[in-house]
């Protein structure tokens, strides 16, 4: 019951936060600005999330999981009323920052609350579950919201999800019960552990993996366009296709990583996105039209594309807290924090491939980002190989656990 809640919380914030890519025509069109410099609202989100994340989570290290959980969820819940009555592009950005660093404090402390009432045997199972939130989001929340906002206006779209987080927030109120407080830790103990050669090794190749997959993702509506010629209101097939099929590979790579180890699922996982990055790469540059075939072409390897990207999420998690198991909130936190830097700089280096390129080079890019993930994983490996060096560095002591909560 507590996971289900949580997860629904995740639902809402994945919700929040991926919709943006599917109405950003809408938003640029009735705000006066490009579709480049819309898509900087999704990298703003991703910005505050990840930058604020170690810090929110150092700063309310002596609250209780209960008095996190919802003050975060009050204050995603203010940002989104914000956003859907903003009046100028300025106050939207304000909106979307609030958000990101609101659903950062909600999703850091939603997954370290999942793993520990989980167990460390079924932390990827748990893990998996609030990730699943995510991708339940971008299954049915993202295309849902992207039809509302096609069909009506962006601002019902957030208001949607301002709907979507109601619910959680009385919830967190009448059944969330006391969680154990986990231990409390400095900055300086969480840059200690995120420096770390093996913990920096696995967040920089999650960053990574990310960032190729939102420099399509983020533009989804104008890649989309270039490569189908479908209309923006087609877009949301698009998005419901990626999503079912993230939810899937959401589920699929939770497993895997508790049965064959999460190092050999996430390279499976990213070497199968470099793949479908090209192959997106190959339709667009090469094999652009209107024709029923082509779309049908597309679809499929968005299929392909969104099972194995949303593989990586639950593998990266479990990936660092096999890193750092003394210190369960920093590894998902710094690993989060990766996440959204992946999502800005995906963000960004799309909106740059968009304006000075064409939307047919965004899956390039995208692919060249996912070679580097898959460098991060694979070349550390060998080397140590040919040392005949295996295993993890250990994280080192860390503060005892504080008291229940």
């Amino acid at each position: 019951m507590i996971l289900a809640l949580l997860a629904i919380g995740s639902f809402a914030v994945g919700t929040d936060g991926f919709v943006i890519s599917g109405i950003l025509p809408r938003i640029a069109g009735e705000l006066d600005v490009s579709e480049p410099v819309a898509g900087q609202l999704v990298t703003a989100f991703a910005l505050s999330y990840a930058i604020s994340a170690p810090v929110l989570m150092t700063l309310t290290a002596g609250l209780s999981r209960r008095v996190m959980l919802r003050g975060s969820m009050l204050a995603f819940l203010l940002a989104n009323v914000l956003g859907a009555v903003a009046p100028t592009y300025g106050v939207l950005m304000a909106a979307r920052i609030l958000a990101g660093i609101s659903a950062a404090l909600y999703m850091n402390t939603a997954a370290a609350t999942a793993t520990a009432l989980a167990g460390e045997r079924y932390r990827g199972r748990a893990v998996s579950l609030i990730i699943g939130g995510l991708t339940v989001a971008t299954a049915l929340g993202v295309p849902g919201g992207t039809l509302v906002g096609q069909l009506g206006s962006w601002r019902l779209t957030l208001a949607l999800v301002v709907v979507l987080a109601v619910p959680v927030f009385i919830g967190l109120f009448l059944v969330l019960p006391a969680v154990p407080q986990p231990p409390v830790i400095s900055m300086r103990d969480r840059l200690r552990i995120g420096a770390q050669r093996p913990v920096l090794l696995s967040v920089l190749a999650n960053l990574f993996a990310v960032a190729g997959c939102f420099t399509v993702f983020t533009y989804l509506a104008a890649f989309t366009r270039a490569t189908t010629g479908m209309d923006d209101a087609r877009v949301s097939i698009v998005l419901l296709v990626f999503g079912v099929a993230g939810a899937f590979g959401n589920a699929v790579g939770g497993r895997l990583s508790d049965r064959i180890g999460a190092e050999r699922t996430f390279t499976g996982a990213v070497s199968g996105v470099v793949v479908s990055m090209v192959l997106l790469a190959v339709l667009a540059n090469w094999f652009a039209s209107g024709s029923t075939v082509v779309g049908l072409v597309f679809l499929a390897v968005t299929v392909l594309w969104g099972t194995l990207y949303w593989a990586e999420p639950p593998t990266a998690i479990h990936r660092v807290l096999d890193l750092a198991p003394t210190a369960p909130s920093v590894a998902i936190s710094v690993n989060s924090s990766a996440s959204y830097l992946g999502v800005a700089l995906g963000g960004a280096v799309g909106g740059a491939v968009l304006d000075r390129l064409s939307p047919a080079a965004l899956a390039w890019a995208g692919a060249c980002l996912e070679l580097i993930a898959l460098a991060l994983v694979v070349l550390p490996r060998t080397s140590a190989a040919r040392k005949g060096r295996a295993g993890h560095v250990p994280v080192g002591p860390l503060p005892e656990p504080a008291r229940e909560v």
